[in-house]
C-alpha cells in the first residue's frame, strides 16, 4: 500500500472508532510521505484522542507517551507543510499538550 492508502485506512478506522488501528495506519502513510500535513495531523489527533481515553482509565504513564507523541505529530504536521492554514492551530495545539503534561508530571500523576 502507499501512503494516501495508509491514510483512507486510518481515517476509516478512526471513524469506527479503532484508534489504535488508526495511529498504525497514519504512523505508516507519515513514515512513506513525511510531507503530507493531513497525516501528520490525523496522527496527532488520534494520539492525543487515545491518550485522553488511557487518562480517564487513570494510566497516566502510557496516556503521557501517546500526548507526547502527538505534540510531536503537529509539529511535524507543521514542519511538513508551513503554508497550511491550520498551522497555527498545530502549533498551540503542541504547546498546550505539553504544557498540560508539564503539569501533570509536577503533581506526580506519572
Amino acid at each position: 500500500m502507499d501512503a494516501k492508502d495508509w491514510f483512507e485506512q486510518g481515517k476509516q478506522a478512526m471513524m469506527t472508532g479503532r484508534i489504535e488501528e488508526a495511529i498504525e495506519a497514519f504512523d505508516q502513510s507519515t513514515s512513506l510521505n513525511p510531507s503530507s500535513f493531513d497525516a501528520w495531523w490525523a496522527l496527532a489527533n488520534a494520539c492525543n484522542l487515545l491518550g485522553s481515553q488511557i487518562e480517564d482509565e487513570g494510566d497516566f504513564s502510557r496516556a503521557h507517551l501517546y500526548k507526547i507523541k502527538a505534540a510531536y505529530s503537529f509539529d511535524r504536521a507543521t514542519r511538513a507543510d508551513p503554508t497550511d492554514p491550520k498551522v497555527g492551530k498545530a502549533k498551540a495545539f503542541a504547546e498546550t499538550i505539553r504544557d498540560v503534561q508539564k503539569r501533570k508530571k509536577e503533581q506526580g500523576l506519572f
